[in-house]
Parts: C-alpha cells; structure tokens; sequence
C-alpha cells in the first residue's frame, strides 16, 4: 500500500499519510511523495487541499530509524538526502495557489507539528495534541518550526513548546490561535473538507493572490531560516546528543 493515499472529492483534493503503524512518520520518501502530489495538486483540478492522517496519529515526526541511518553518512548526506526534500515540502505548501488545511486527528509531534503549522489552516479533533517533541531528541525544528509558530502563536507561547517539548492539547491549541476549529473526534476530516469546499467556490485567483499575501506575512526571513536549518541540522544529527537520544528507538 502506497503511504500516501490521494482521493479527489469533486475539487478538494483529501491526502492521508498512509503509515498507520508509524504512526505516519515521516520518510524521505513519504515527504517527496507529498510535495510532488500537492505541487501538482492544481494541474489535477483541485481547488483546495486536505491533509490528514490514518488513525491513530496525524503525524509523530521523522521516522528516526531512516534519520538515523541517514545521520550515520556524515552531515552532507543529511543536508542533501534529508533537508532538500522536508524543506521543498515546506515551500511547497506556502506556494502552491490553493490553500492546504491540515485535519488533524491524535498526535503532531516534532516534524508532524510543523507539518501542521505550515498548512494555510488547521481543524482538530478534540483528543489532537501538539509537541515540538524535536529537543526531546537533540533537535531543532528542521522544517521551520520555529518560525511558524512564532508568527502563529506569538514568542513566549513558540518559546514555550520549542524549549520545553512540551505537549498541549486541542483546546489550549484553539486557545493559543495555533488551530482554526476543535472538532469531536472523528469529525476532523469531514469538517477539514467543509472548510475547503467553501474556499474552492471562490474566484481562484483572488484566493491565491489572498494566500500569497498572507504568505508574504507570514514566511518573511523564512527563505534564510531554512538555510540556516540545514547546516545546524546536520550538525545535530551527526552529534552525539541525537545518537544517545534516539538509541532505545533504534534497539
């Protein structure tokens, strides 16, 4: 089975991070698979775009077996095999003329967390919740974590699940302006896809001239931050620090 499940329904394209028994981890793979189809997404007719993933988790991060088998080829293979392909998934995302809504139902965590708060908006399910789990690693937030949720939530909030790992849930989430809508569980998607069938029956390109502007806003310095993520990456994950942090998922 493929792990990234693509349905059109009318002009909303729905995509579900299909690795269920990873938790919807994310692999090298998995993130160029994502990029390509939500690149592509407009060329196939949609209008807007839905991200989810397969119970029991939207998205628990990076799968730290592949980063670590990665990591083990020095800090050049992390940069180019790695952060190439998270960071055009991020750009993508901001520059893809449709609005992409994120549905997320149990876990975001680490990458799955700024996965989320990358998209345009975000609904949750009641018992969702939200870690910026990478320092429980050795990490940084690789894909723009950092500033995305400095721009969402505001500096002492971003700071606070940054430099803590510290997890929320749904509610203080709504609270904090980091999700649009708490939803009851199992409604995320189906509300996710309300959301966007609203915004598809919109003139097409004032909507994407309204998310560039939004965009503009919101990812200002977000070209130098991911440039300086690479590196500082790297570095990290070659280190020592997410060797010994990452050793009990390994064995």
């Amino acid at each position: 089975m493929s792990e990234l499940h693509a349905e059109h329904e009318g002009d909303v394209l729905v995509l579900t991070l299909s690795r269920a028994d990873r938790r919807n981890a994310l692999t090298v793979g998995l993130v160029a698979a994502l990029a390509e189809t939500i690149a592509t997404a407009p060329d196939a007719g949609a209008r807007a775009v839905v991200l989810t993933g397969a119970p029991p988790a939207f998205c628990a991060g990076g799968d730290l077996t592949e980063l670590s088998g990665i990591a083990a080829l020095g800090a050049m293979a992390v940069g180019e095999t790695i952060y190439t392909r998270f960071h055009d998934l991020v750009r993508t995302i901001t520059t893809v003329p449709v609005p992409v809504i994120a549905a997320v139902a149990g876990p975001a965590l680490g990458a799955g967390l700024d996965l989320a708060a990358v998209c345009d908006l975000r609904i949750a399910g009641a018992s969702a919740t939200f870690a910026s789990s990478w320092i429980g690693v050795g990490l940084v937030p690789g894909m723009g974590g950092a500033l995305w949720l400095t721009r969402l939530l505001g500096g002492a909030r971003a700071a606070e699940l940054v430099l803590t790992g510290r997890r929320i849930d749904a509610g203080t989430a709504e609270r904090w302006n980091l999700v649009n809508e708490v939803v009851p569980d199992g409604a995320e998607r189906v509300r996710a896809t309300e959301w966007a069938r609203e915004l598809a029956v919109l003139p097409p390109v004032a909507l994407a001239r309204s998310k560039q502007a939004l965009r503009r806003a919101l990812t200002d310095g977000a070209d130098a931050e991911l440039a300086a993520l690479g590196s500082i990456q790297a570095s990290l994950l070659t280190g020592p620090e997410f060797d010994e942090r990452t050793a009990r998922f390994r064995n």
